[in-house]
């Protein structure tokens, strides 16, 4: 289909030139009785260097040189020449443009078209590494007829060259270049597009040294290393996205920044302005407010309470466990700081927030003096602020059974026909456990010999904790205190707690007076 659409556009073409000529012919004729020189058509438009070409027109004898862009062929050049017709191969240097005929007496005639060739475009070596801004040679084979150039996947392509010419291109590397082959365009009547085998390695910034290796939120960092200038923005180990991308100071060895208010210790990146990523080996420490003892301990609530510690002058806010916060302080300096314990405070770790609005957690737990009333999760009944889920592996779940009491007159019976079957509590405060540090109940087997159970349990996010296992013993009572410690990361509230069997399949307990103790 492509050569069959050149074929009717050539009909076409010539059918028109020879109505123009047909119609013209008076006028041809004045031109040939005149002397006057005319170009009537030139080619072909594709040919090859090295090929031969044909000039037609009126007078073509007077010419004395043909001026093609790049290349001037002087008349003793051409291969034959008549009144009609001018013939000549076609120079290496000649590039795409209008023809220009010379005549003896000055005259010049101008092409109203451009004269244009079929190019073999090759690369034969390029420059292995550069530095964006600076510039790259490529080499190699008609290199003048590229018109613009792509370095990888960069979407823009370059246009403006430093230098052309037929065997050497010199072009400056864009600053958001990235590594990778080279994409020429060319001209031409069969425009190519040629793909480098041969990569770019485009330098990147890298980082030799960070000082000071701990610092404060808002002090400035001072980076070392090479080619710094080529950095856009300079990502920290944060929370949330802790990105600096205005700088103290810049050069090509040292980039100076502020650490931003959200930065966490750990190690830095660098942001090119490609955007490509170069992480630091070295690290950071953030300087933050840590404890380093309480003042009574246990403390009442309502008294002033002594925290020893470092930076604590950086403290805006305390949040205690429970959910009360302090933000107005007894007394503060970098060692000591002095705070009026919350009425409603509980035992457990402290929250800080700094003066910069970052949150920082402690791990020393406080201990608050709490006379906390006795707490039943099951007293012959389940308490009204629980609720007793689906579980699973069970074929008897009886809340008020009376067959082996502990205390009271009702008990759980329980009766498993799986090796994992669990009884599923679940409270309808999350906070239930708040002040308290274990679990005690009484669990009595009631078929077999010892058999093994567990108690777990799940927080608010989702994640169940290891399991806390003991023996149960068949026909008697055994009191089981499990350390909430022990059953995970709670502090954020308890979602489920289970009461599970361990690997005795078929199995049947009685559990009594479940209290928070």
């Amino acid at each position: 289909m492509k050569n069959l659409y050149k074929v009717r556009l050539l009909l076409v073409a010539f059918l028109m030139v020879s109505i123009g000529f047909l119609s013209s012919c008076d006028d041809d004729d004045d031109a040939m009785n005149s002397g006057q020189v005319e170009l009537l058509s030139f080619g072909p438009t594709g040919a090859k260097h090295g090929d031969k070409i044909k000039f037609i027109g009126r007078n073509l004898d007077q010419v004395e040189s043909i001026q093609l862009r790049g290349a001037l062929v002087a008349k003793a050049q051409f291969t034959s020449q008549s009144s009609d017709l001018i013939e000549l191969v076609v120079p290496t240097a000649a590039e795409e443009g209008k023809v220009t005929l010379k005549l003896a007496n000055g005259t010049e005639i101008a092409s109203k078209t451009d004269l244009s060739f079929e190019v073999p475009v090759t690369v034969t070596g390029i420059t292995a590494s550069a530095k964006p801004g600076t510039n790259i040679t490529i080499t190699g084979n008609y290199l003048n007829w590229v018109d613009s150039l792509q370095f990888g996947a960069l979407p823009t392509r370059v246009t403006t060259f430093v230098s052309k010419s037929m065997t050497e291109l010199v072009v400056t590397v864009p600053m958001e270049a990235k590594s990778g082959s080279l994409i020429l365009y060319t001209g031409g009547t069969e425009p190519l597009v040629v793909e480098t085998e041969q990569e770019v390695a485009i330098t990147l910034p890298a980082v030799t040294g960070l000082a000071p290796a701990a610092l404060k939120h808002g002090d400035n960092l001072t980076i070392t290393g090479t080619n710094l200038d080529l950095v856009s923005r300079v990502k920290f180990t944060g929370v949330g996205e802790a990105v600096v991308s205005a700088f103290v100071s810049r050069s090509e060895a040292q980039l100076v920044v502020k650490v931003p208010d959200n930065a966490s210790s750990g190690k830095i990146t660098l942001v090119a302005l490609s955007m490509e990523e170069v992480p630091s080996t070295q690290t950071i420490a953030i300087i933050l407010p840590a404890i380093t003892g309480f003042n009574p301990t246990p403390v009442e609530p309502g008294a002033n309470l002594t925290i020893n510690g470092t930076n604590l002058d950086m403290v805006k806010s305390i949040s205690f466990t429970g959910g009360a916060s302090v933000a107005t302080f007894v007394s503060q300096s970098p060692t000591q700081l002095v705070v009026k314990v919350p009425s409603d405070a509980l035992k457990g770790v402290l929250t800080f927030v700094t003066t910069k609005d970052y949150t920082v957690k402690t791990d020393m737990v406080l201990d608050v003096k709490i006379d906390r009333p006795a707490y039943f999760i099951y007293n012959d009944a389940l308490n009204a602020d629980w609720q007793l889920w689906g579980g699973w592996g069970k074929s008897l779940e009886d809340m008020g059974n009376a067959e082996h009491v502990s205390r009271g007159a009702k008990a759980i019976k329980l009766s498993y026909n799986d090796v994992y079957g669990a009884m599923q509590l679940h409270p309808n405060k999350a906070n239930v456990l708040a002040g308290y540090t274990k679990i005690k109940f009484y669990i009595y087997g009631g078929t077999g010999a010892t058999t093994r159970y567990s108690v777990s349990a799940k927080n608010l996010a989702g994640v169940t904790g290891d399991d806390y296992a003991f023996d149960v013993r068949s026909g008697e009572y055994t009191v089981i205190e499990v350390p909430i410690s022990a059953l995970g990361d709670l502090s954020g509230g308890l979602a489920e707690l289970y009461f599970k069997n361990y690997g005795t399949n078929p199995n049947t307990v009685f559990i009594d007076d479940i209290e928070l103790i």
